[in-house]
């Protein structure tokens, strides 16, 4: 027989997250580096380069990519890989968010660069939007950002995922680019 542990919050309920201090945003250098941490869900990877693409052209330069690929979208990036990235990086995206457990697990890969100076933003499917802004609020994070994009991403070819990110390259560019306000960065 099992055992099973029920936890019930106090009265007061759950503490309230400490608010995190994002990246500064900041003119990029003239050859940027973006990291892409992409989590593996069918077409993320080409997704995310397509978005890399649609950036550099509206930024005018040739961007260099650095892909960290994660071993599972139900995982956080570990510490050692997240530094790493952050030495390299000048900013990042992280996802494809396309379930509950994936969007949040990408909104923490984004947070966590943050939090190591690293401008970043996450890449979800419009319907986790909301779940999104909840958890980042726990996360000390209340207005954080994402990109969004049509639910589904799976079974496009690679016309359809270019066209998904084009529209989607400006907010990224705000996101990552644009001073904070508040405390987040513009939408």
């Amino acid at each position: 027989m099992s055992l099973i542990t029920v936890l019930t919050p106090d009265e007061h309920g759950p503490a309230a997250a400490e608010t995190i201090a994002l990246a500064e945003r900041s003119a990029l250098p003239r050859r940027p580096v973006i990291g892409l941490v992409v989590n593996g869900k069918p077409l993320a990877d080409e997704l995310m380069h397509a978005l890399a693409d649609e950036l550099g052209q509206r930024l005018g330069r040739p961007l260099e990519v650095v892909l960290v690929r994660k071993p599972s979208a139900g995982h956080q990036l570990a510490d050692d890989v997240a530094d790493a990235l952050a030495q390299r990086a000048d900013w990042a995206i992280a996802g494809l968010g396309d379930c509950g457990a994936c969007s949040t697990c990408s909104l923490y890969d984004a947070v966590m660069l943050e939090r190591r100076g690293v401008p970043a933003t996450v890449l979800i499917t419009e319907p986790f939007q909301t779940l999104i802004a909840s958890i980042a609020a726990k996360l000390g994070a209340p207005g954080y950002h994402s990109i969004a994009v049509p639910h589904p991403v799976w079974g496009k070819d690679e016309a359809q995922l270019r066209s998904l990110a084009r529209p989607v390259a400006a907010t990224a560019v705000t996101q990552l680019l644009a001073p904070l306000r508040g405390g987040v960065a513009a939408a």
